[in-house]
């Protein structure tokens, strides 16, 4: 196949356009970190650097210079600040302010440190604000200009059932990236007439499509230039984590358990998991007893509740958390999770599941091992022996130690489809390593503040299983 054949100038124009989209975007992102790091550098050479006790010259303060560039473009980068087009501008806003926040942090650590004294706080403080405001009219000014100049691509959904159908129905509501023109079910639609639809348009949704089909359309978009968002199966997210070798001339991909990482690896986490849950409880010890005795006041019931849990490779452990429902919430012997205004949930209950609070208890699980700061989410026997009757892959979330946070709850909710999550937890998994557990829980930092990732399930329901989901697609 000749892929120069098979491009029109429409797809070139296309690509051009979204050349100069990138380069207006990129040009943004310069001025804003330019900006910032321009700032803080002013005020580092003019009011801090020339009354410390060992003064920086030339080359200490570009180093200053370029410390401020790489922390302010980690930390956005880390929480998305930059997402710009697929991102509301709330949440690029509030990202942008996180990542001032920890910018106007480490340097007024620093400026401390190197001047052998407190600081002044309110240069730092003031700068936080200014920067706020003016990262709140950046991302509403570049979202403005993003989409003046993007035109949302004509695209097609292709589904294999009804569930994968209703699985990106979501599509449809990103009219600003996304126009969807048509959709097609596999099972009723020929390779050839689904070919001829996508010479009209700029890109494909695919999810629950057989192998062997959806390999022939993936295939027909790289040589014809167009974009295929493919959402996987699990099998494929198990495969991606495997491990590329070459068998004399023969490439494959070697897939095994992840419980046997490196040894160095899971030292590093477990010392990193027991200084850190150390300092962790002591900064909020005092946050644990005014939640301690909000909950006794409010009943007089336990503050602490234990339930049974299960960590690597299936061991049931006793996970700690601030009791958040009345007492014997589930003295009719049903396992259920937590539904949309539940009237199991107490006033109190209801303020510390929002500010996770209820979760602060576990950082005694972490210290003790039977946990770890990152790892996917530890589920209840009963229920994660429901979600394995109709969907055996859901053990596989099993291969390494529960964690209290990870890749479902950044990025998804504590009602997501239990498919949705062994998929996001088995990407950790495939992904392990100790940049990506530190970026994990900077990222979790954000959610905190996200109201949204904390909603029940539906009232029809006891697990997060609705009635619709499915095993591999």
């Amino acid at each position: 196949m000749n892929t120069n054949e098979n491009i029109t100038q429409a797809d070139k124009d296309r690509k051009k356009r979204y050349q100069k989209e990138k380069l207006v975007m990129y040009l943004f992102k310069g001025g804003i970190i330019s900006l910032f790091s321009g700032i803080l550098y002013f005020v580092w050479l003019n009011y801090f650097n020339p009354f410390i006790p060992t003064p920086f010259y030339e080359m200490g303060n570009y180093l200053m210079l370029a410390l401020f560039v790489a922390i302010y473009s980690s930390f956005v980068n880390v929480y998305g600040g930059f997402a710009v087009g697929t991102a509301p501008v709330s949440d690029l806003a509030f990202s942008q302010i996180i990542a001032v926040g920890f910018l106007q942090g480490f340097s007024y650590v620093m400026f401390s440190l190197l001047s052998y004294r407190l600081v002044s706080l309110w240069p730092f403080i003031g700068m936080f604000v200014a920067f706020s405001l003016f990262s709140v009219v950046w991302c509403l000014t570049a979202n403005k200009i993003y989409f003046s100049i993007h035109i949302p691509k004509k695209t097609i959904v292709l589904f294999g059932n009804v569930d994968s159908y209703y699985s990106l129905k979501n599509i449809r509501s990103m009219k600003n990236r996304f126009n969807v023109v048509r959709t097609f079910n596999c099972e009723k639609t020929s390779l050839q007439e689904l070919f001829e639809s996508l010479k009209t348009v700029d890109a494909i949704f695919l999810c629950g499509v057989p192998s062997d089909y959806r390999n022939e359309v993936v295939k027909f978009c790289i040589a014809n230039d167009k974009v295929a968002y493919v959402k996987p199966k699990i099998s494929d997210t198990i495969i991606r984590g495997g491990k590329t070798i070459q068998l004399l001339n023969i490439p494959v991909y070697r897939c095994k358990r992840k419980d046997n990482s490196s040894l160095i690896y899971q030292c590093v986490k477990r010392a990193l998991d027991i200084i850190l849950s150390l300092i962790a409880i002591i900064i909020s010890s005092p946050f644990m007893l005014g939640t301690a005795i909000a909950i006794k006041a409010y009943d007089r019931g336990p503050a602490l509740y234990k339930q049974v849990r299960l960590t690597k490779n299936g061991k049931e452990f006793k996970v700690l958390k601030f009791r958040s429902m009345i007492q014997d919430a589930e003295k009719d012997g049903v396992a259920r999770l937590a539904k949309d205004g539940d009237d199991r949930i107490t006033p109190v209950g209801k303020f510390i599941r929002m500010t996770r609070l209820d979760e602060l208890p576990q950082l005694f699980n972490i210290l003790k091992g039977d946990m770890s700061f990152v790892g996917p989410r530890p589920e209840r026997p009963e229920i994660a022996k429901q979600y394995e009757n109709d969907m055996p892959e859901f053990a596989l979330r099993l291969q390494v130690k529960a964690g209290l946070t990870g890749y479902a709850q950044v990025y998804g909710k504590y009602n997501t489809p239990p498919y949705d999550k062994v998929q996001m937890d088995l990407m950790y998994i495939a992904n392990q390593s100790l940049f990506e557990d530190l970026r994990l829980m900077l990222m979790t930092f954000k959610i905190v503040f996200i109201p949204s990732s904390t909603e029940g399930v539906d009232s029809t329901q006891t697990t997060a299983k609705r009635q619709n989901d499915g095993n591999e697609e």
